[in-house]
């Protein structure tokens, strides 16, 4: 009769298994370079990996001032917003160490959780580290039978967290490179708009000019030269426009937005004579970087219109902020609009710089009013919804 393998025989076949495991799942994440995708399969993995019943990721800015993304696997609901920072999932890289506890309820660091959240007893979370510096959080919730997470379960983890960190890094470099290539696009897009288009509505311009001077035109055929130079005058400043936001980069990641617009403030100011104030309330918060990127452009395309249509003496920009929102506005005492923007008319009925404002605001889940003051100039107010707290 066959006996029955000892323990030692059995641990080391678990090992083993859960060593495939880890190659096979290395090897699933090192092909994948969309870093969204990545991160949701990292959580899917680690989840899986130690059949635990959930699990979420963590993953700080570049500047890992905040957070930059959160992801969950297993859980009944898509989380609203973001972990505070203070309570169990920052632990591990605030601490730099794997955490691991038995009962979640009684940690002194344990934040609680919001209402409708899955009840969570067992809990292991390992830091994703950079060399000495922490990356974010890779952690889960209740292990399988109701049982306490091992020690063997972290060293798992831990493991799989190392992979994860080179993958995530990798991921990055991909995006960032990926970035570089569209700006340069962008770049020389900008220049052949410059050297051909350009060139070519001037001309359109000077040759307008030349028939009403030299040539012995009826009313009729003026009216129409006249319209010919006003509409190259026209798309001459709108193509001007689009080519200043070709070659203009979006606000990278680790640059600061406040020092971004106070570069682009100084300039406009030193061009255009027009005196300008930015106020920035003590409490406005660091922002994700679409929100950044829409804030900074339409900072930009509302001066360029000031510089271009207003008639200002004076101009200030402000961005304030409460639980709800990020509000950005540009206040100019200039002479104001005929009629205020209506946000119901299509892109062919509106001014370039306009419909761009209108598209970013969009692409941020924002809104856009553009109006006269009580009383004088025009104001752009742009607000943005942020990312909510949440507490764990």
């Amino acid at each position: 009769m066959q006996s029955e393998p000892d323990h030692p025989t059995i641990e080391f076949a678990k090992r083993v298994d859960q060593l495939t495991k880890l190659i096979e799942v290395s090897k699933s994440v090192a092909a994948q370079l969309e870093l969204e995708p990545l991160l949701e399969q990292i959580v899917d993995i680690a989840t899986h990996l130690l059949n635990a019943e959930m699990g979420g990721l963590l993953v700080l800015s570049v500047d890992s001032n905040s957070f930059e993304y959160f992801k969950v696997s297993g859980w009944p609901y898509e989380p609203q917003g973001r972990p505070s920072g203070k309570g169990l999932l920052s632990l591990p890289f605030r601490l730099g160490m794997p955490i691991r506890i038995n009962d979640v309820g009684i940690h002194p660091d344990s934040q609680g959780f919001p209402e409708g959240h899955p009840k969570i007893k067992a809990f292991l979370s390992v830091p994703l580290m950079r060399g000495e510096n922490a990356l974010g959080s890779l952690f889960l919730g209740n292990a399988p039978e109701s049982r306490n997470f091992t020690t063997e379960d972290e060293e798992l983890l831990m493991a799989f967290a190392a992979q994860a960190t080179i993958a995530i890094e990798n991921a990055r470099l991909y995006e960032q490179a990926k970035e570089l290539a569209r700006t340069r696009e962008r770049q020389r897009i900008a220049q052949d708009l410059h050297d051909m288009v350009a060139q070519m509505l001037f001309t359109i311009g000077l040759e307008a000019d030349w028939c009403m001077n030299n040539l012995r035109l009826t009313e009729k055929d003026k009216n129409h030269v006249q319209m010919i130079r006003r509409m190259a005058s026209r798309s001459s400043d709108e193509l001007r426009s689009a080519i200043f936001a070709l070659r203009s980069p979006y606000p990278v990641q680790g640059d600061s937005l406040m020092a971004l617009l106070q570069a682009q403030i100084d300039e406009f100011q030193a061009k255009s004579g027009v005196e300008t104030t930015i106020i920035i309330s003590t409490d406005f918060p660091q922002l994700p970087a679409l929100l950044n990127e829409a804030i900074y452009r339409i900072v930009r395309e509302s001066l360029s219109n000031v510089s271009k249509h207003a008639n200002a003496s004076g101009v200030i920009v402000s961005l304030t902020s409460d639980a709800d929102f990020a509000t950005v506005t540009v206040l100019d005492n200039g002479i104001g609009l005929a009629s205020n923007f209506d946000p119901n008319l299509g892109d062919a009925n509106l001014h370039f710089g306009v419909v761009t404002m209108r598209k970013l605001a969009e692409q941020a889940q924002g809104d856009l009013i553009i109006a006269n003051n009580d009383d004088s100039g025009t104001r752009v107010r742009a607000r943005f919804p942020l990312p909510g707290a949440v507490e764990s």
